[in-house]
Order: structure tokens, then sequence, then C-alpha cells
């Protein structure tokens, strides 16, 4: 890993733990091991990491939803985009805290989150294609892809809580349920 790498890494580790407010640019220079100079070299100052750091994750979510999608199956889109999301999210727990906790915070800028909004086109076409061929109800599409991603977030907490053991049935029933919110009636 790269020494930028190792900078963003620790931001990502420090932030998810105590938030953006509480984590200096001293302290990740510390926690990350990486020389002042070198750490200047890459980034101004820590909102500046922050920014580069949220612009990778919003491009990561973006990509890993849209990851083997098949051409002509909408459904099948559906169900394999959900379970992008999910396995992501449950295999990079900092970056569902990430998503969670930072990135809708009000400690990131409007302007940035209007700048990332670019990573979630493919996103966004999903919905709209599903609108124009009148398998959707025609809503807004952003508020369909928050609710896509709401009801992801929602059984990744479960799963996380492991208060109830998450099958591949209730997965699949949690997908149903947020396919058939969508559907025309």
């Amino acid at each position: 890993m790269n020494k930028k790498s190792i900078v963003l890494q620790t931001t990502l580790e420090l932030i998810t733990k105590q938030g953006i407010q509480a984590t200096s640019l001293s302290q990740i220079i510390k926690e990350s091991g990486v020389a002042n100079g070198t750490v200047y070299h890459h980034f101004k100052n820590k909102e500046e990491i922050i920014t580069e750091l949220y612009l990778m994750l919003t491009q990561d979510f973006g990509t890993v939803v849209m990851r083997n999608i098949p051409e002509d199956d909408i459904k099948k889109q559906f169900s394999i985009m959900w379970l992008n999301l999910f396995h992501y999210f449950v295999n990079n727990p900092l970056a569902f805290v990430f998503s969670e906790q930072i990135a809708r915070s009000p400690e990131i800028p409007q302007s940035l989150k209007d700048k990332a909004r670019q990573y979630y086109g493919d996103i966004e076409n999903y919905f709209k294609t599903g609108i124009r061929q009148k398998v959707f109800k025609s809503y807004n599409s952003m508020v369909m892809e928050e609710l896509f991603f709401g009801n992801v977030v929602s059984i990744v907490k479960i799963h996380e809580n492991e208060k109830v053991k998450l099958l591949d049935k209730h997965i699949n029933q949690a997908i149903e349920i947020s396919w058939k919110g969508f559907l025309r009636d």
C-alpha cells in the first residue's frame, strides 16, 4: 500500500471511530506513520483528505452496485445490484460506517455531495429506464436510489447486530419486498 493510501485508510479508520471533528490532521499523521512532508505532498489539509476519501468511497459504491449486471432482465439486475451493495457493506464494515455516519453528515459540504452524484449515474439510469419501460412507478429517481440504498442498509444492520441469523431466504425476502415497492400497480 502506498503512503497516500495509508493516509486515506488511517483517516477512514479514525473518522469512523471518532468522527470528523474529533480527528485532527496531526492525529492522522501520527497514526498513519507517514512523515509530515509526505502527507503535505499529497494533501493540503484534513479537508482535502476527507474530500478524496469521500469521493473514492462514493465511486466504489457506484461501481460495486453495478458490477456484473445482466443486459435485459430488469428484475435480475435489481437483485444483483441489491446483493452487490449488501455484500460490499458486509465485507467492508468501515465503508458501511462511513456511508451511514459520515457520508450523510452535515460536516460534508453539499457541494461535495453534489460532485459525488456523478458516480451514481448508472444507478440513476437504471431507475429511469425502469420508469420509461413502465416497470417502476414514476417517482423521482434520486428518491428511488435512496430507498433502494436504505433497504440494503437496514438488512446490513440486522446482519451486523447478529440478533437474527440471516439466511439466504431472508435476504431473498428482503430483495423481493424492496423490488415490489418500486413496481407499478
